[in-house]
């Protein structure tokens, strides 16, 4: 810590079992919170092969909500070059770090807060072929289920949700146990089909990437 200021991402994120979530504190302070990098771990490589295997999106429209800096976003770009994609997060900063990067690819972002689901038509748009949501479960917890819930008002028929999702051991988890723990656990708030999962397991966390296919409300 220097200044005050601390440069572990943790500190913006939970402190002693609680969520804080100065999202916006922390991509100002912290050079690469949850050092993603250019998002090129192999849970990353998992979504994408899922993704390839699955979804064609024929120049359609996706949506990345939670992108961060837009470091898998551009992945997305890239398996999907003739797609309209949109990323979306809570943190300025972030969105303007992914901007001056990304924007040249022809990749639109968004301030948005994905807690605030029934403002997504409005504020984010419809007619998605694909939302992806990688690893922001634990950051929204207390709306996760009603934010999945309200995708069904945004993604077109035949439309595909992709959850990469982290898990951690019982023993070092000390937010959200009563929610969720475990991947059956997330699974028991999602109410689409299942089209494929693959787990990854690793010595301090688990990472379960699950694709769905979301049925859509008549409008």
């Amino acid at each position: 810590m220097k200044d005050g200021i601390s440069k572990d991402y943790h500190d913006y994120v939970f402190k002693d079992g609680e969520f804080i979530g100065a999202f916006e504190e922390m991509y100002r302070d912290v050079d690469d919170p949850w050092h993603h990098g250019d998002a090129t771990a192999i849970h990353y490589d998992l979504a994408l092969f899922l993704l390839k295997r699955h979804v064609s999106l024929h120049g359609g429209r996706a949506l990345d909500l939670g992108c961060g800096k837009g470091a898998f976003t551009v992945r997305l770009k890239e398996i999907f070059p003739n797609a309209c994609i949109l990323g979306v997060d809570i943190a300025p900063t972030a969105i303007k770090k992914a901007s001056e990067k990304y924007n040249h690819l022809g990749i639109e972002f968004k301030v948005f807060d994905a807690g605030k689901y029934w403002d997504m038509a409005d504020k984010v748009g419809k007619d998605f072929q694909l939302v992806v949501m990688s690893d922001i479960m634990w950051y929204i917890l207390s709306e996760f289920e009603s934010v999945v819930k309200y995708l069904d008002r945004i993604v077109s028929v035949g439309g595909y949700l992709l959850i990469n999702q982290t898990f951690y051991p019982l023993d070092e988890q000390k937010y959200g146990r009563e929610t969720a723990s475990s991947v059956e656990d997330m699974l028991k708030l999602i109410p689409y089909e299942l089209v494929e999962t693959i787990e990854v397991k690793r010595s301090d966390s688990q990472h379960a990437i699950m694709l769905f296919q979301v049925e859509t409300q008549e409008m």
